[in-house]
């Protein structure tokens, strides 16, 4: 089904509980919903899914074109793919921080990059939900916490460099004050900080569907 006059958003990692909540909200709303993962099971609020390898530049690359091509262009990208590994410091191999890192920044990284032409032309957001941390992780959580600082930091960087494109860079932590937020709560604050607020009030789109 085409995205007639619909802004449109991608969403990583949208078979999380967070990526659902997301997805749903952005779907109420009328957006036209693109989810992305390595899956090939179409998220439940997403008019078409992407499967991809998100770690992978000439994967990223095709997602965009994608995306854009699906959503007459890309107003919106929200990040939420998250792995958590746990365990002492001293017995986490490099193999498993190499998968955090690349799940949880470098395909933050990669995907924003990527769809930068296609954002840049919609006056776009960038939305990265940052890994949680919650009181439910625990202490044995260096690397995931590390990619959580990656993702806050690269986001803080590009909020600047990317502005000067018309790209809105924003960041959201899926917890308040060590408590865990719910996915809904989650969503509420991507639809807000991605140009909306909580009572839905519309942004001024560069295009027309």
């Amino acid at each position: 089904m085409p995205a007639d006059r619909a802004p449109s958003v991608l969403i990583t990692g949208i078979h999380s509980d967070n990526g659902f909540a997301i997805s749903h909200r952005f779907r109420r709303e009328g957006w036209f919903v693109i989810g992305c993962d390595q899956g090939t099971t179409p998220g439940r609020n997403a008019r078409v899914h992407i499967s991809a390898d998100l770690t992978d530049p000439e994967d990223c690359a095709r997602v965009a074109r994608r995306s854009a091509e699906l959503g007459n262009g890309i107003d919106c990208i929200v990040h939420c793919a998250d792995v958590r590994l746990g365990g002492p410091v001293e017995d986490f191999g490099s193999r498993a921080w190499d998968v955090m890192m690349d799940v949880n920044v470098k395909s933050v990284f990669l995907m924003s990059t990527s769809a930068m032409p296609f954002l840049e032309e919609m006056h776009g957001t960038i939305v990265a939900v940052a890994p949680g941390v919650g009181p439910a992780l625990g202490p044995e959580h260096a690397v995931h916490d590390a990619s959580r600082a990656a993702v806050i930091a690269l986001m803080t960087s590009l909020t600047d460099e990317l502005r000067e494109h018309g790209i809105t860079v924003r960041v959201v932590t899926p917890d308040d004050g060590g408590g865990w937020l719910a996915p809904d709560d989650v969503a509420a604050r991507v639809w807000s900080v991605a140009g909306f607020d909580t009572e839905g009030h519309e942004l001024s789109f560069a295009h027309s569907h």
